[in-house]
């Protein structure tokens, strides 16, 4: 018999791993973390798009800045600053539509033992 091996437990409540597996890469990301969920988004971006946006954001260099130390023009910055806060809001509402709803377990029916 051949047995399929699970490279993470799986629980009911995260089934979603199953069908968005590229979301999930490891054991340690939470979907309901914004700080994760915001640095997975950045980390998926092109390396040329995350480091203008990272030297904008991070750094605070302005776009001229930015294209003396990248050897790109001005538009060219913005531009992939514009593809990357895009591709970002993208990703990060993928997650938040197919990650599991919070167990709420106030809400819970409980056996009366």
């Amino acid at each position: 018999m051949l047995r399929l091996r699970m490279p993470w437990p799986l629980v009911v409540s995260q089934g979603w791993r199953w069908r968005h597996p590229y979301l999930w890469r490891g054991r340690v990301f939470d979907p309901h973390d914004a700080q994760q969920v915001m640095s997975y988004a950045v980390l998926r971006l092109r390396r040329e798009t995350r480091d203008v946006f990272l030297l904008n954001n991070i750094e605070a260099l302005d776009y001229a800045l930015i294209a003396r130390h990248l050897g790109r023009s001005v538009g060219n910055v913005q531009a992939r600053l514009a593809d990357a806060l895009c591709e970002i809001s993208r990703t990060v509402d993928l997650i938040e539509r197919v990650r599991p709803k919070p167990i709420n377990l106030s809400n819970a029916e409980h056996p009366d033992v």
